[in-house]
């Protein structure tokens, strides 16, 4: 009976672990698709603003990322670098959520 008991919470932590997983790669991938879905419309309505914005996010995120390898603390050194620190972090987590799940692969 101990064994029949083991393997069936065995089975409800892997079942847990599998659901859990999957619902982390679609958050992942749905933010991938809603980021894509937004540039692509941004561009389609103005090209050089939505480069401009393009840029200016890869300018803050690699301020942030500058910030993180230097080791730097944001506390009282202004709202921008806690921004950016903030942003590197969103940009560099969703890049590695998207890359580690592979779902996105079965995207069409």
């Amino acid at each position: 009976m101990r064994v029949l008991g083991k393997i069936g919470k065995f089975l409800g932590e892997f079942v847990g672990e599998v659901v859990l997983e999957l619902l982390v790669c679609a958050v992942a991938v749905g933010l991938l698709l809603g980021v894509a879905f937004l540039g692509a419309a941004a561009y389609a309505a103005s090209p050089a603003a939505a480069l401009t914005g393009g840029a200016g996010l890869l300018a803050v995120a690699g301020y942030g990322g500058v910030r993180y390898a230097r080791g730097d603390r944001p506390r009282g050194q202004g709202w921008l670098a806690g921004t950016a620190l903030v942003v590197f972090a969103a940009l560099a987590g969703g890049a590695g959520l998207v890359t580690y799940c592979g779902c996105w692969t079965f995207l069409p």
